[in-house]
């Protein structure tokens, strides 16, 4: 496996490791970003990549049946095969118009609506051929939707799978919670502590070594990771959790997200759409508006108001 990296690669690379379930990670660092295709000819420097490979997109979480797409790429006599997904609003996203063979016969950005009646939408998840990478100019920015696939479209050589798994695009607010959601699993961590008198409602995910004491209200819709601590009265609903999170007692967080180290004193509000970021710690009594985006290592003692973005 590699990962072509770029934003936080050293951390990224500190949290992940060189192994994953018997896989060799590789990692690939970008100096600048090189777009969607130049990180692949750039990983062809530092790992053979000398036979059929598959590339995706480090933002989404998807259920293809990997070895289906491989048969019908071979079939096909496919250079590339893009995984398509059939999306009910595809204005978001590049919208795939197949042929009756299942060639791709072009890509439309972001479609207007009327524009297009197909609503398979590029899923970010490729099979390629090596000689793809001698398409991709070394060094420089390249995009496998805007200049390489065009030219394999007109060849016949772009093909398009469509599934119908599970897709998500985690690069939103709104989507990452959403597929944490669809994922979740009613259940708790046999080490974790959940006072008698404290309530899960709906859906909830409690980690390993997390305390919650009297009187909490959990849920619905809430993913709580290892090792946090919930204090008695407080309501979590509709949020995510990371690891080492703190929550006061008698505070109220709701459609939240809480990275990993946040600390939240006694009776502090956290509004829906909030995101804050690892090491952050909230004063007691704070109230936190809505959409609000608190940077790393921040110690926030007074009051923010909706859509305020603290660096």
């Amino acid at each position: 496996m590699v990962l072509c990296v770029n934003y936080l690669a050293n951390l990224l690379q500190e949290k992940v490791g060189d192994s994953y379930r018997s896989m060799k990670i590789t990692y690939s660092p970008e100096n600048e970003p090189l777009g969607t295709a130049g990180p692949l000819r750039l990983a062809a420097e530092r790992v053979r990549l000398n036979e059929t490979f598959f590339a995706m997109n480090g933002d989404i979480i998807a259920q293809v049946p990997l070895p289906k797409m491989l048969e019908s790429h071979e079939n096909a006599n496919a250079l590339v095969t893009d995984a398509l997904h059939e999306v009910k609003n595809a204005s978001r996203f590049g919208v795939a118009e197949l042929l009756p063979d299942g060639r791709i016969r072009k890509f439309i950005e972001k479609p207007n609506p009327g524009e297009t009646s197909s609503r398979l939408i590029n899923a970010g998840i490729y099979l390629i051929e090596p000689e793809i990478l001698d398409m991709i100019t070394p060094g420089r920015k390249v995009s496998l939707e805007k200049q390489i696939f065009p030219t394999l479209s007109k060849r016949g050589r772009l093909v398009g799978f469509p599934f119908g798994g599970l897709w998500f695009d985690i690069g939103s607010f709104e989507d990452y919670c959403k597929a944490n959601f669809i994922l979740l699993q009613n259940c708790r961590d046999k080490d974790s502590v959940l006072s008698r008198s404290s309530k899960i409602a709906g859906l909830a995910y409690v980690g390993e070594a997390t305390r919650i004491e009297q009187n909490v209200a959990l849920g619905p819709l809430t993913v709580i990771g290892r090792n946090c601590v919930l204090e008695r009265n407080s309501r979590v609903s509709k949020s995510v959790f990371f690891d080492n999170v703190i929550v006061g007692e008698e505070s109220l967080i709701s459609g939240a997200i809480l990275a990993s180290n946040v600390k939240l004193g006694k009776r502090v509000t956290i509004n829906p759409g909030c995101i804050l970021s690892p090491n952050v710690t909230i004063g007691d009594d704070v109230k936190i508006g809505r959409g609000v985006i608190i940077h790393p290592y921040k110690e926030i003692a007074t009051n923010l108001k909706s859509r305020a973005h603290v660096m």
